[in-house]
């Protein structure tokens, strides 16, 4: 007898199982998957560019380290109304490339975005730019 309400047990648990967690048929799981690794909508706005450098007059604390803590690199921009992390593209002057908000402006510059160059010379032949600017992910800064 006692098998028997271990035999009854087991069925239950499969049958509770089963239902509560049911397999997936692989074109299920596919379709999931593609769902997953669709590019996110893009949001494009217009916005005033300009550029800065690795300069003590430029930067506050150690120049070479951006306001989230890394170390400045190619592709690295300064903006105050997104949040780290998030990738943007300007395709009008960089086509594909893109860049990533590691760094922070001055208070003054709530709807402006930052482009870092390795020197002075180069941010400042890049001067101050009106241009599209595509946002890929993360939109607004949580503060």
């Amino acid at each position: 007898m006692n098998i028997w309400i271990k035999l009854l047990f087991l069925i239950i648990t499969i049958i509770v199982c089963s239902y509560l967690f049911p397999i997936k048929s692989h074109s299920e799981i596919s379709q999931r998957e593609e769902q997953q690794t669709e590019a996110p909508k893009e949001k494009s706005i217009t916005i005033t560019v300009t550029a800065y450098s690795s300069t003590p007059d430029q930067t506050d604390g150690n120049p070479f380290i951006t306001a989230s803590g890394i170390r400045v690199r190619d592709g690295i921009i300064a903006a105050n109304f997104l949040a780290f992390g998030t990738r943007v593209r300007f395709p009008e002057l960089y086509e594909d490339k893109i860049f990533t908000v590691e760094d922070r402006m001055s208070n003054e510059y709530e709807h402006r975005v930052d482009i870092w160059f390795p020197t002075r010379y180069e941010a400042l032949q890049f001067g101050v730019r009106k241009t599209l600017m595509k946002i890929l992910s993360s939109l607004i800064r949580v503060q």
